[in-house]
């Protein structure tokens, strides 16, 4: 094998590690977050109890029936394991977009509007009676 050639299959090398590197190094941060219990940014965090304390339902994309879905997060949050459905009691929307929750699936019954960076407990008309979210793009 000529110099040349090996010094072009050496720098080929090169970049595919430097590229695999880079590739596992974003793995985890390109992750879907949603719904494990912690809110983060461009989520919308429905909470157990009121002044989002217990466990969080976060949430990055519709979901029109809690039906199926339980509260996560650690051990000693209150609320762990119960299920999501007719059972929050206030909100943080740290998403770009407004989110909407409504006191029967699919988006029926009460609906109520809940901007960027809104934070606080649902009213009466709607604590413990969610059922589904959608966002509004």
């Amino acid at each position: 094998m000529s110099r040349a050639l090996k010094k072009l299959v050496t720098g080929c090398a090169a970049a595919v590690s430097v590229g695999a590197v880079l590739l596992a190094a974003a793995g985890p941060a390109a992750a879907n977050t949603e719904r494990n219990g912690y809110l983060e940014t461009s989520e919308f965090g429905l909470y157990y109890n009121s002044y989002q304390g217990g466990c969080v339902f976060d949430l990055m994309s519709s979901d029109w029936n809690f039906f199926n879905n339980l509260f996560v997060g650690p051990e000693d949050c209150a609320g762990r394991n119960r299920v999501t459905n007719d059972d929050t009691a206030s909100y943080r929307n740290r998403d770009t977009y407004t989110w909407k929750v409504a006191t029967e699936a699919n988006l029926e019954g009460l609906v109520g509007s809940l901007p960027p960076g809104y934070v606080g407990n649902a009213s009466l008309n709607f604590k413990n009676k969610i059922t589904s979210a959608t966002f509004l793009d």
